[in-house]
């Protein structure tokens, strides 16, 4: 008598092939998950970027605007509006019947720029508001300010307008 011989060759994976692939499956998953979460924060910290750029540029092309339009200027500290400085954290425009037609102050209290009305120009973060007179020309006003980006960072701005009348 011959012993029966099962022939049958099965094919398959053992359990630890099987464990194998799956830890591998995993790690690939992780990996995967891993970048997209690293992409998507890079994308919102660039978003954020872009609109602190955009707000800045809208500030400083709101002061411009009205600078150009104004005839003349006083530069004062915000406690003192009646004392003109070449250096402070408020300016007055004045128009061509000595009458101040608009002023931009820093408002501590919400470390912002507000205008005549109390109101803030910009809803950026500000520190560090102060314009100046240039003194080679003197119908030209430099003003800086430090916004917060996106991340917490102080990026400088600076820029000038001059009187158009």
């Amino acid at each position: 008598m011959n012993p029966i011989r099962s022939e049958s060759r099965q094919r398959g994976l053992t359990l630890v092939e099987l464990i194998i692939y799956i830890m591998l499956g995993l790690v690939i998953m992780l990996a995967a998950g891993a970048v997209g979460i690293s992409v998507n924060s890079s994308f919102k910290v660039g978003a954020r970027k872009l609109v602190v750029q955009q707000e800045t540029s809208l500030l400083s092309h709101a002061l411009s605007r009205r600078i150009r339009l104004a005839s003349n200027y006083m530069i004062y500290d915000v406690p003192h509006r009646t004392a003109p400085a070449d250096t402070g954290n408020a300016l007055a425009l004045i128009d061509g019947n000595g009458i101040v037609t608009h002023r931009f102050e820093w408002d501590a209290a919400n470390a912002t720029l507000a205008d005549s009305t109390g109101d803030p120009v910009t809803a950026l973060s500000l520190q560090n508001l102060q314009f100046r007179t240039d003194p080679v020309s003197p119908r030209t006003v430099h003003y800086r300010y430090q916004a917060v980006d996106g991340i917490g960072n102080l990026v400088d701005i600076e820029s000038a307008a001059t009187l158009r009348n």
